[in-house]
């Protein structure tokens, strides 16, 4: 792995189990439930979708980033995550983006998931995707060999397009997560 961070032993190892078997699918449906899994998995890398899990669709600016304070307050008390990074596939952007002590956090608006990886190839191993889309966080979870938390919140409210691509997800996930 180039970038900022060194491969490990145990990072090495991670890669080769991962490259055996897969990736991990572990479905969440209470998001409370997040930071236990994300110890439990003692990731370095979390990757996060922003829409639903930090703000929901259409939301405010100060909604934004009251969730983003929110989500790195539950992930400081993780000391084995080092890196905190929120994609969404919208053009929207927090504020500004905070800092976590002893965590590195990135935000990438407009990240392509899951075609482009480039942005996720320097986070150190191992890694976790956070997502409600399989088609989409899902399947960069599966490109980069992280484990993928399958956050699945109620239909009920969620927009047509986010609720199709979920319909669809369901149905290639077999393919996918075996």
């Amino acid at each position: 792995m180039t970038g900022r961070f060194r491969l490990s032993g145990s990072d090495a190892a991670h890669q080769e189990a991962a490259r055996r078997t897969g990736p991990a699918y572990v479905p969440v449906d209470d998001a409370g439930e997040i930071p236990a899994r994300i110890s439990q998995l003692r990731a370095r890398s979390v990757v996060f979708d922003v829409e639903p899990l930090i703000a929901t669709w259409d939301s405010s600016q100060c909604q934004l980033d009251e969730g983003i304070a929110r989500v790195l307050a539950d992930i400081g008390a993780l000391v084995e995550v080092r890196v905190v990074c929120f994609a969404t596939n919208s053009a929207r952007r927090p504020s500004i983006v905070p800092r976590a002590p002893g965590k590195e956090v990135v935000y990438l608006a407009s990240a392509r998931k899951p075609l482009n990886t480039e942005p996720y190839r320097w986070l150190p191993r191992p890694g976790v995707v956070v997502g409600d889309q399989i088609a989409t966080d899902g399947l960069l979870a599966r490109r980069l060999d992280y484990t993928f938390l399958y956050f699945r919140p109620p239909l009920r409210g969620m927009p047509v397009g986010p609720m199709l691509l979920r319909r669809s997800g369901e149905l290639i996930r077999p393919l996918v997560f075996r």
